[in-house]
């Protein structure tokens, strides 16, 4: 009798929920069947503090400071300025390149994150239907990007665009999210079909989409998110896996289905991080006296950030739609760093998702680097940074905005957490605030404005089903890094 060639395929739902998952399993079937039937794990992951980080993370089973990757565009401390990490910046490799260099017959389809194959021998397809994307579609064998299309035309999601959105807006959202789903599983089942394969990583990004977008908010009465809209998302993507899984429902495949991280309610307050750090700047060593209306600041004075605080989102949302990848990257980068003086600012924000980042302008660091790293200067400013932010109260309530800080290179040590922020302001969990106070900076007001009922939360999970359902508890993942060594110690 020939040897059975053994098969691991996993299932990967990009911001899937565990909790919101287990909460609705009388509608998700598949799901439910799994997590009974499977080996259930809570996993660890990096989405605390760096929520850009999970996917490079996973796939080199690396810390942050190993691999440098927070974002999709991320500072360039040469350039001074945002850059989309490329292959030629930040470029890390899968783990499932080794597992082709041991002979396997690898597939990967839409894992988010990944740049463009350097496969010998498998199957990658970059970006069809990813949420967060590092480069265009691309696929490898070239031959499949024809057929991909003829096939499959383009994958219903498109891209995000992070401004405020109307329920006739928001109920499109659903629709693509559901069809691409659907799609996504066709796309699966088909290439599995037409290859042979001993590793398979399929990822469905709707959920990401859709837990950003069409997250319940707290008051259904006042919300502009359709009911039921995220359900119906959670609903077509449990019928996709659902398919995949019965057609790979054989003795010699296992079956990994996971996330890295999940979703909840969007308690953002990254929206004042520009406006407290305008201050911070301007009051440093007691030069300003404190501000006693949000009228006062003067800081960073660049046209695009005004254009994108108070150019009508309608407009915004048409505008980004329309215009190539690398204008609307263009159009953030002058939004988030266009307009300081680099000659005076000793501290700025950098782009982020969740928790505000900080960037510090060091000296030989930074090209236009004005503070000296371990001088009394810079512990002096970092002491105050610190401070002002831990002074801001929301304005009605008077409770705490900030819940805590961190500093990269201590949680992430690396050779490249140099790439990281400097300091993470985590916050403390209470809704999206519009003005708030201190009595270092005075009164800060500001609206949250992404369309983004929905935020990111750490925890994620993964389900073993088939015949290794069970490994052994020393191997069983804590955190999503541990998923790497797993995969490649499962085929040894």
């Amino acid at each position: 009798m020939a040897d059975v060639r053994k098969r691991i395929a996993m299932i990967g739902l990009d911001a899937g929920d565990l909790d919101f998952i287990q909460s609705s399993l009388s509608s998700l079937p598949n799901l439910r069947r799994a997590l009974a039937s499977g080996k259930l794990n809570r996993l660890e992951s990096t989405a605390d503090l760096l929520t850009g980080s999970i996917w490079p993370t996973f796939c080199t089973g690396t810390l942050p400071g190993v691999h440098g990757i927070y974002h999709h565009l991320q500072w360039d401390p040469r350039g001074m300025r945002l850059r989309r990490v490329a292959d030629d910046w930040l470029y890390y490799e899968p783990f499932w390149y080794e597992l082709e260099r041991r002979g396997l017959r690898v597939i990967a389809i839409d894992v988010p994150m990944t740049f463009h194959s350097r496969l010998k021998r498998g199957v990658e397809i970059i970006n069809w239907g990813s949420h967060e994307t590092l480069t265009p579609f691309t696929a490898y064998p070239r031959a499949l990007e024809k057929e991909i299309q003829q096939r499959f035309g383009k994958h219903p999601m498109g891209c995000e665009i992070t401004v405020n959105k109307s329920r006739a807006e928001l109920e499109r959202i659903r629709s693509r999210l559901v069809q691409g789903a659907q799609r996504k599983s066709e796309l699966c089942r088909w290439v599995l079909s037409s290859y042979e394969w001993d590793f398979f990583i399929g990822v469905f990004g709707e959920c990401h989409r859709g837990g950003h977008i069409l997250w319940p908010e707290d008051s259904m009465a006042e919300s502009v998110v359709p009911e039921g809209a995220l359900p119906d998302v959670y609903r077509a993507v449990d019928k996709g896996v659902g398919e995949i899984i019965e057609m790979l429902s054989d003795q010699q495949t296992t079956i990994i289905l996971f996330a890295l991280h999940g979703m909840g309610s969007n308690t953002s307050q990254e929206h004042f991080v520009p406006r407290i750090m305008d201050r911070v700047n301007r009051q440093f060593g007691g030069l300003a006296p404190v501000a006693s209306s949000e009228h006062e600041v003067k800081g960073q004075r660049s046209v695009m950030r005004l254009l994108r605080e108070r150019l009508p989102t309608p407009v915004q949302n048409a505008i980004g739609r329309a215009v190539p990848v690398s204008v609307r990257d263009a159009v953030v980068n002058r939004s988030v760093t266009g307009g300081y003086d680099w000659r005076k600012t000793l501290g700025f924000p950098q782009l982020a998702d969740l928790n505000g980042y900080l960037r510090l302008s060091l000296r030989g660091r930074e090209r236009e680097g004005i503070l000296e790293p371990d001088s009394g200067e810079l512990k002096k400013y970092v002491d105050w940074v610190c401070d002002c932010f831990r002074s801001v109260r929301i304005e009605r309530s008077g409770e705490l905005l900030v819940k805590d800080i961190f500093f990269a290179t201590k949680e992430f040590a690396g050779d490249r957490s140099v790439f990281l922020p400097d300091m993470i302001v985590t916050w403390t969990g209470v809704s999206p605030a519009d003005r708030i106070i201190s009595n270092k900076l005075g009164v800060l007001k500001a609206e949250l404005a992404t369309g983004r009922s929905g935020n990111h939360r750490a925890g994620g999970f993964c389900v073993f089903l088939g015949p290794d359902a069970s490994p052994a508890p020393e191997v069983l993942p804590t955190h999503i890094k541990d998923l790497a060594r797993i995969i490649s110690n499962m085929f040894s």
